[in-house]
């Protein structure tokens, strides 16, 4: 970096002031810059009281590549509801766990990129985790149906969709939840994974 150069950070909230059309401001570090990427969090008036993450990947080059999730922090509440619409096509009622990952979307994402063109971005795989009631969840191919329709979007994923006892369902947060599955409290488990085009499911065993 040039001498006269502006601090990698500084170009940083200027680039996505000048994408977003809006004021951001610094608000915390996060991640390693030993990779050779940058990272910290912002906040901006839109999108009040969340964090987004900027990343620079190259921030010691001239080659510097700019990268956010500022989109996926956008469309987190339609991105939930796109999965409940999608997994209420086949099972009557559903909890759907989705969080949006620390990761940067690919840079050439438009500022007014649409809901579609966010979710067929690839870069960075979704992670979702649906709840359904045992009562419901009578095979795997269930679990397909619902993945198909979310892969209609173009979206890669790591789906989990885990079936509990009908007394226990609406009782788990995404933590609780996540630690049935750990030690196989449940009564079926199924994972699918959309990388690439490709799509893998994996039936796991309770215990």
């Amino acid at each position: 970096m040039e001498k006269n150069e502006p601090h990698v950070n500084t170009m940083a909230l200027s680039h996505m002031e000048q994408k977003y059309s809006e004021k951001f401001e610094y608000s915390g570090p996060w991640g390693n810059s030993l990779s050779g990427t940058r990272e910290f969090l912002v906040t901006c008036e839109s999108l009040s009281n969340q964090s987004i993450l900027v990343q620079i990947e190259n921030f010691n080059q001239e080659a510097r590549v700019f990268r956010d999730n500022y989109l996926a922090v956008k469309y987190q509440a339609e991105t939930i509801e796109f999965f409940q619409n999608a997994s209420i096509n086949v099972f009557n009622e559903t909890t759907v766990f989705y969080d949006v990952f620390k990761d940067g979307l690919s840079p050439d994402l438009p500022a007014n990129a649409k809901l579609s063109e966010f979710l067929a971005d690839t870069r960075v795989p979704l992670i979702i985790m649906i709840e359904v009631r045992a009562s419901e969840f009578v095979s795997e191919e269930q679990a397909e149906k619902v993945a198909q329709l979310i892969a209609a979007s173009g979206a890669c994923f790591y789906l989990t969709i885990v079936a509990v006892e009908d007394s226990s369902f609406g009782t788990f947060d995404r933590e609780s939840l996540g630690e049935q599955i750990a030690m196989r409290h449940f009564v079926r488990c199924v994972q699918i994974t959309r990388l690439n085009g490709d799509m893998r499911t994996v039936s796991l065993r309770k215990e």
